[in-house]
Order: C-alpha cells, then structure tokens, then sequence
C-alpha cells in the first residue's frame, strides 16, 4: 500500500461500519473508507478543537470546545452529501452573538453550557456527560431521551476537584461511564437510572476506556500501559507498555493497539509490542494512522 498523506496532523480516528472519521489537531475532518483513503477534501466546519465524537446510524456527531472564549458546540455532519468549511476564528471574536455562530454542513447544532465529555454512540442515539452537570442521552435528532446527576464516588472524594469523565461504553443493556480516578458506574440505556456503580484501584488515572463482549474491558493508562479487565468489580491485570496507548480494538480473538512510537497486540494474556517510528493516534482494522497523517501496516497485525 502506497503512503497516502493525509494533508494535516491527526489527533483521532472515529470509526464506524462503512465510514470513519478523521479528526485533525485544528479541527480539520475528513471521512475515510474502510481502507483510510479520504471520500473528499479536508474540511474545518468549526474555528475550535473537536474534543469529541461518535459515529451513528447516517451522521456523525463531534464536539467542539473554544477554552479561550469558554465556548462549547455540539453538532451532526451527515455521512453523506458534502462537507464545507466554516467560519474562522475572526468571525468567532467578532460576532456580537457568538453561540449564534454553528458548525457547518450540520443537520442540527446546538450551544452548551459545560464541556461535554465521554461522548459515545449508544442504542437509540448518543450518551455524554457535562462536566460537573450530568449525564445526557439524546436520539439521533438531538431530542433529549433522559439525563441523570452527574456521577460521584464517595471513594474519591480527594480526586473530585481534578477528576472528570474519560469514556462511555454500551454494555448489556446499559452504558458504562468511566472516571479518569478510576470510578465507573452502569446506567440503564432506556432511562439512565444507575444500577451498578463501584471504583477500579489502578496504579495510573485513565486517559481512555475500551470495551468488547468478547474482550471484556481494556483501561488505557495515562503515562504508559493497559489494565484488563474480565468483568467490571473484579481485579484488573495491567500489563506494561513502550508508552502510552491512545486507540485500542478487540478483533480476532486479541486486543490490538497502537500508541507512542509503538504498536501492541495482547493474545492469551501475553503483550507484544514492536517500535514504531511515529506515534499511532488511531487504528483501522490493521491499519495505523500516525501523527504525520500517514496510514501504515499495524507492526503486529502479521506476526501474532
């Protein structure tokens, strides 16, 4: 495979089934095939960073967050049909009225008041939190379905004032939001009451969650390696890393990641990990995306 450059920095890969996202360091998006080519040029709808998103059924929806301006959007670019550019960062200052000012190409927008965290695609729309304020689900139209207190572990009362929300994942009903301190608690998917809720001890706070049926859970560590999980409550495993991980996924039988200049792949509980030039910031089936913007082979994709 040729290596095709992306044209920006990558920051982050949302995938989906037939379409995946790229999300670039400046707020650039671009969709990509199964194979990581771009369907189109690189747009920026928003002059902000894009801390979020989610593919759904036909849209994908980012997050958008201006900390200068203390700013946050909300917004659903559809998966087909164009993409275009927005305003820039001028018309952002400039506007008398600046939540007036939306992500282009979106099929409905909206203004926050707190920054939205956790963000994830979930049955019947889209779950996230708010810092400080809640947990949300919305359908697919941005109708509101539920929202619920914002989770608090009495177990972590020390970490409150830097702790946040680090991911949300569906799971057997219900959708499991995640702390970066380590404290995860179960809501039902139909009306958001808790039903489960307990902390993971963890030698590092979470920069990520990841979650598979067959799987179970993977913790990705801020500083440098993974933490499985078979079940949530019971004692995790972690196993050490070259660096960070920053995108993991659960395919044929093992966990594969990619992260700071090294891919990994976890089979029968034993990590391998190969040196990789740049640093991995999403996957694609066996592909890798890098900071360069380039895709490449996963280093373990063929030897395990």
């Amino acid at each position: 495979m040729g290596r095709a450059q992306l044209g920006f920095q990558p920051m982050r890969v949302d995938r989906g089934d037939s379409v995946t996202v790229v999300v670039g360091s400046l707020g650039e998006l671009v969709r990509v095939d199964g194979m990581g080519a771009p369907m189109h040029q690189p747009v920026t709808p928003f002059p902000a960073s894009v801390t979020e998103g989610a593919v759904l059924d036909g849209i994908w929806v980012g997050t958008w967050v201006e900390h200068e301006m203390q700013q946050a959007r909300m917004a659903a670019l559809p998966l087909d049909g164009e993409w275009v550019t927005g305003a820039g960062r001028d018309a952002l200052r400039q506007r008398a009225e600046p939540a007036g000012l939306m992500p282009s190409s979106s099929v409905w927008s909206r203004f926050l008041d707190a920054e939205p965290m956790a963000v994830s695609g979930v049955e019947g729309g889209l779950v996230f939190t708010t810092l400080r304020r809640g947990v949300y689900k919305i359908g697919l139209d941005a109708t509101e379905l539920w929202r619920t207190p914002y989770p608090e572990w009495a177990q972590l009362s020390r970490f409150k004032s830097r702790d946040h929300m680090v991911s949300s994942n569906e799971v057997d009903g219900g959708v499991a939001i995640w702390s970066a301190a380590g404290g995860v608690c179960v809501l039902d998917i139909e009306n958001g009451d808790q039903v489960f809720s307990t902390t993971i001890s963890l030698p590092d706070t979470l920069s990520g969650v990841r979650y598979s049926e067959d799987g179970g859970w993977l913790l990705l560590l801020n500083s440098g390696g993974v933490a499985l999980l078979d079940e949530l409550g019971s004692e995790p495993s972690v196993i050490d890393t070259p660096g960070p991980v920053t995108d993991a996924a659960y395919e044929g039988g093992s966990w594969r990641w990619t992260g700071w200049r090294h891919d990994g792949v976890l089979s029968d509980g034993v990590a391998n990990c190969t040196a990789r030039g740049q640093i991995g910031v999403g996957l694609l089936a066996d592909r890798v995306l890098t900071n360069d913007g380039v895709w490449s082979n996963h280093k373990q994709a063929h030897s395990d």
